[in-house]
């Protein structure tokens, strides 16, 4: 299906078949930052001014394929290198997953630990107190929320307030404002979790963390694609590819494989490492289940409308992901409407 955006006529591919059928899913123009709807009730594009436009087809440009890095393999290195000036994860965050994993971890050592951030602590008591965990207004500290929440949702709300500090910025190179990053990652934390908690429990705190982090390596990438903004553009518009595609055909790798470098550095364990490496392409992952739990929470996430990414009608899910789940197109529709409502109950 083709989709026009009635405020620029920009035109967008999206297949149709994967989208949640009599819904009305809200979509970003990446040419001009109007979002408009698609009315899957009508298949009409409406724009939030009210405006309507029939899909038309797309008239395909002349086949184009940029100039090859002279140097790619030194660009590869530089960039790599790069991964040392992102700032670490905090420590807090860090010495609490490990307290927690340990299971005579002590709620009163990690509330001190804890406490040892009062950036970190008060965005934990904020999120803590979040109508998603159901305590509106009714923790007043770190201790508090300890005992109520239990360490290992403790952990997670941890793990949330840290990586919010990573998340929240702008990326210019992939159009994103300030918490456009963090609301798309949350989102693709809360459906891994949804998903998990559905298919494979024993995965829940991993499918979460790993859904928070798997876009950090699009920090790294994103100065460099500033730098060919106007051919990464030309190359996506054209040739009708993603923002996955002009990563690896300009730099030779792509934000996955730069967040999982990000992992190694911050001393994640090998189980999430993996996953995020390859969360674009399970197929690749030799049956990993968290690479195909985060695949199909970020597809979800997109479909969702929350943050926004440059190329996210062109995201499609990679063949054989539905089978592995056993997921059918209302399966899809429901983790949307799921994922939506928990990102919209969640203090960020």
């Amino acid at each position: 299906m083709i989709i026009e955006c009635s405020n620029c006529e920009r035109k967008f591919k999206i297949q149709e078949d994967r989208l949640p059928q009599g819904k009305i899913v809200a979509f970003p123009c990446k040419n001009c930052g109007e979002k408009f709807r698609l009315d899957l009730r009508t298949a009409v594009s409406i724009n939030e001014k009210g405006n309507g436009s029939e899909p038309s087809d797309i008239d395909l440009a002349p086949d184009h394929q940029p100039d090859n890095q002279t140097d790619a393999n030194g660009l590869k290195d530089k960039i790599l290198k790069s991964v040392k000036e992102l700032p670490p994860m905090p420590q807090v965050v860090i010495k609490t997953q490990e307290l927690i994993a340990d299971s005579n971890a002590d709620a009163k050592k990690i509330a001190e630990i804890i406490e040892t951030d009062q950036g970190i602590a008060t965005k934990v008591l904020k999120v803590a107190n979040s109508a998603y965990y159901g305590m509106s207004g009714k923790i007043s500290s770190i201790s508090h929320a300890s005992v109520v929440l239990g360490n290992k949702i403790l952990g997670e709300v941890v793990m949330l307030a840290g990586a919010e500090g990573i998340l929240g910025g702008n990326l210019p190179g992939y159009g994103y404002d300030s918490k456009d990053l963090w609301k798309h990652s949350l989102a693709v934390a809360f459906g891994s979790k949804i998903i998990s908690n559905s298919k494979s429990p024993d995965l829940v705190e991993e499918a979460h963390m790993a859904g928070l982090i798997h876009d950090v390596g699009k920090i790294i990438l994103d100065s460099y694609i500033v730098e060919k903004k106007e051919e990464i553009e030309s190359f996506m518009e054209k040739e009708e590819k993603t923002f996955l595609d002009a990563e690896s055909q300009y730099f030779g790798f792509n934000h996955a494989e730069i967040a999982s470098e990000v992992c190694k550095k911050w001393n994640f364990p090998e189980s999430l490492i993996f996953p995020i490496k390859y969360h674009h392409q399970p197929g690749n992952s030799d049956s990993s289940e968290l690479s195909y739990i985060l695949h199909m929470a970020d597809y979800v996430a997109i479909l969702s409308g929350i943050g926004y990414d440059s190329d996210d009608v062109l995201y499609d899910l990679e063949d054989g992901t539905m089978d592995f789940f056993g997921f059918k197109n209302e399966d899809v529709s429901e983790l949307v409407l799921k994922v939506t409502e928990s990102v919209n109950t969640i203090a960020i």
